[in-house]
C-alpha cells in the first residue's frame, strides 16, 4: 500500500476521533451548563416555597402551611425551567419528583404519587400523608420527640402519658434516656432521622411500583443526605424535594438527580415586641430587660416598623 494511501486512511482515523472527541466534548459542557440551570431552578423554587411554609394566624401565632408551600415550589420550578401555563410538560416535570418532605416541630409529612381511577381510567395524583411523630420506643416506653427539648412519653406499663421539657422529665425517668443531656440529644436527633428515612423510602418504593406497572424502568431511590443538611432538616421547620431522573439532553443517557433543602428560619431570636411610653413605640427582641408586657408577638422588624415602632437602643434588635 502507498505512503499516501495511508496517510489518507490515517486522516479519516483521526477525523473520526477528533469528530466523536468534539461531540463528547460539546455534550459535557452543554451538561454542565444544564446542571448549572437546573441547580438555580431548583434552589430557588426550594426557597420560594419554604418562604410559604409558616405563616401567621389571626391570632398571631406560627402555623404551618404546607400546602402554600408545595403549590408555590411547582410554580417557582415551572417558570425557572420553562414551562409554566403548559400543563402537559408541568405535569411531566412533577413527574421526576417521587417525594416532598415538610417537617413540622412534632412531626412530619410526605407528599407523595399515588394513583385514582376517572371513568374508568387511572391516574396519577399527588397527596399527602398523615402526620407522622417522630416517635421510639425503648424499654416500656414510648418517646414522641420533638425539634426541640420538649417531648411525650407514653409509659406502658402504667399507661401513663407525660408531657413536658426535658429538664422537667429528667429526674421523673432517671432510668431512662433521659438520663443524660448528651445521650439524649443523640438519640432524638437519630429518631427523627430514622423515622423520617423509614418513611421517605417507602413512599419512594411505591412511587417505583406504580412506574413499573406503567412500564416505566426508571428506579427512583432514597439519596444519600449529607449529616450537616439532616441537622438542618431537623433544626427547623424544613421542606425538602428529591428530583430525580431529569435529562439533561433530549434523548440523552445522563439525567439530573439531586435533593434541595430550605429551612423557614424561624427562630426564637426572631420574635419582637413592642412596647410604648412617652408617645415613642419601641420593638424588642424577647429577652430585652425593657420589655414590660409581652403582648402581640411580631416576627420580623418590618412588621414592627409598619406598626410605627422603633429598634429598642439597648437590645438592637
Amino acid at each position: 500500500m502507498k505512503l499516501t494511501n495511508l496517510a489518507i486512511i490515517f486522516f479519516f482515523i483521526a477525523l473520526t476521533l477528533i469528530t466523536i472527541l468534539d461531540v463528547r466534548m460539546n455534550n459535557l459542557t452543554a451538561v454542565t451548563n444544564k446542571k448549572m440551570e437546573y441547580n438555580k431552578a431548583l434552589d430557588s423554587a426550594i426557597d420560594d416555597g419554604s418562604s410559604n411554609l409558616v405563616e401567621v394566624d389571626s391570632k398571631r401565632n406560627l402555623v404551618l402551611n404546607k400546602e402554600a408551600a408545595v403549590n408555590q415550589f411547582y410554580e417557582s420550578l415551572y417558570a425557572n425551567l420553562g414551562v409554566i401555563g403548559n400543563e402537559r410538560l408541568e405535569n411531566n416535570l412533577k413527574g421526576y419528583i417521587p417525594i416532598i418532605l415538610v417537617t413540622d416541630t412534632d412531626g412530619f409529612y410526605i407528599y407523595y404519587t399515588n394513583t385514582y381511577q376517572t371513568n374508568g381510567e387511572i391516574l396519577l395524583g399527588q397527596k399527602w400523608s398523615e402526620k407522622m411523630p417522630y416517635a421510639l420506643e425503648n424499654n416500656g416506653i414510648i418517646y414522641n420527640f420533638t425539634l426541640g427539648t420538649y417531648l411525650t412519653l407514653y409509659d406502658k406499663s402504667t399507661n401513663e402519658v407525660y408531657t413536658g421539657e426535658y429538664e422537667d422529665l429528667k429526674a421523673q425517668f432517671p432510668y431512662s434516656l433521659l438520663a443524660d443531656r448528651n445521650t439524649f440529644d443523640t438519640v432524638r436527633r437519630n429518631a427523627i432521622i430514622g423515622a423520617i428515612e423509614k418513611s421517605m423510602n417507602y413512599y419512594i418504593n411505591q412511587r417505583n411500583e406504580i412506574a413499573y406497572q406503567s412500564g416505566i424502568t426508571y428506579q427512583f431511590w432514597l439519596p444519600q443526605i449529607d449529616k450537616t443538611d439532616w441537622y438542618r432538616t431537623i433544626d427547623d421547620i424544613s421542606i425538602l424535594v428529591i428530583f430525580q431522573g431529569y435529562p439533561y439532553i433530549a434523548a440523552g443517557l445522563d439525567t439530573y438527580n439531586r435533593y434541595a433543602l430550605s429551612g423557614a428560619r424561624i427562630k426564637k431570636s426572631n420574635i419582637y415586641f413592642i412596647t410604648a411610653g412617652n408617645g415613642t413605640k419601641y420593638y424588642h427582641k424577647s429577652a430585652c430587660p425593657h420589655k414590660t408586657n409581652p403582648g402581640i408577638a411580631y416576627y420580623s422588624r418590618e412588621e414592627c416598623a409598619l406598626e410605627g415602632a422603633y429598634p429598642c437602643p439597648d437590645c438592637n434588635p
